[in-house]
């Protein structure tokens, strides 16, 4: 249930922070150039959602990270990092995404950005549920 759960989460995370980079290339677009390149189509969001679940699924083989060396953590970070740039090239090229290697490279850069942000924010909630289990477990002592 736990893996269930950091895998919703996940898709959450990536689908909003695809969205929200979307948005600040548009910004940037509007105010650099004066025109929008961008325009919404109808799908354009199940193809977000559906790639944010494609690209959460590979945490599911990183979830088990506390008994290995630090090497070994580096290493599947990495392969993690290249698997899921990988699925968002192809889902990218899929739903038609980008038209010019300058826009897949703008994507690469999105993504760096955007999986930096997963993970700040993934360890921020693993903290917050370590918080809270650590004041569950400090009330229940202090009631004893």
């Amino acid at each position: 249930m736990q893996k269930l759960k950091i895998i919703f989460h996940q898709t959450f995370m990536i689908s909003t922070a695809i969205l929200f980079g979307i948005g600040m290339l548009m910004l940037i677009q509007h105010f650099s150039l004066g025109v929008q390149t961008f325009s919404f189509q109808w799908s354009d969001p199940l193809s977000i959602c559906f790639t944010g679940f494609l690209s959460s699924l590979p945490t599911y083989f990183l979830l088990d990270l506390d008994n290995l060396k630090k090497s070994k953590v580096r290493i599947r970070m990495g392969i993690h990092f290249v698997s899921v740039l990988g699925i968002v090239v192809l889902c990218a090229s899929l739903f038609r995404w980008f038209g010019q290697i300058i826009n897949l490279r703008i994507i690469c850069l999105m993504y760096s950005i955007i999986y930096l942000f997963i993970w700040c924010a993934t360890a921020w909630m693993a903290k917050a549920d370590e918080i809270k289990i650590n004041e569950a477990i400090k009330d229940l002592q202090d009631s004893e």
